[in-house]
């Protein structure tokens, strides 16, 4: 019976593999929606990429809320399952996610992509706005000209940044973001 740390580090390897040739970060526990849900792995290179895993251990009760909030906030999408669900993972998840079966074989633990990932349309700017931190709003409406900034909240900030930008602009901007913040959980 795999445990979600089994499948979190296989993954994580998986994906550092991928990624070995590019500039990425791998972000592991990250809240979309304004903390209403929790992504276990998100990666950020060209694209911010979210992995949900569900063990063996596991149920699918939150994966409706779970897949709302995704859908809002990465450019790709992928369940990560072990034995339990890999024969009826496609009947829960939309057919634009990616679904990844890890399975043990001998002691190790094996990943093998079922379905690539596509394209997700369903993406709103508030969501990736909702990723970044009160200066990191600052410093995208100041780069961009905008008076009269300081002593707002996140929520007027975030505002302001979706009547002045497009959705391609925010999201390019959060994802780089994202990619070279410093000092992250200190």
């Amino acid at each position: 019976m795999l445990k979600d740390n089994d499948i979190r580090v296989t993954l994580i390897d998986e994906l550092n593999r991928i990624n070995a040739q590019h500039d990425y970060r791998i972000i592991e526990e990250l809240a979309v929606c304004d903390g209403e849900a929790r992504v276990d792995v998100a990666v950020a290179n060209g694209r911010l990429c979210g992995y949900e895993i569900k063990s063996d251990a596991d149920t699918l009760e939150r994966l409706a809320l779970q897949q709302k909030c995704y859908d809002k906030t990465f450019d790709m999408v992928s369940i990560v399952v072990g034995e339990k669900f890999k024969d009826r993972i496609e009947e829960h998840v939309p057919n634009y996610w990616g679904i990844y079966i890890v399975s043990e074989f001998h002691g190790k633990c094996k990943i093998k992509r079922k379905r690539t990932a596509k394209i997700n349309k369903n993406i709103e700017a508030i969501s990736l706005l909702e990723l970044l931190w009160k200066e990191e709003l600052i410093m995208l409406l100041r780069n961009a000209g905008i008076k009269g900034i300081s002593g707002k909240n996140r929520r007027l900030l975030r505002q302001i940044a979706m009547d002045k930008f497009t959705l391609k602009q925010i999201r390019d901007y959060t994802r780089e973001t994202i990619k070279s913040r410093e000092n992250w959980r200190d």
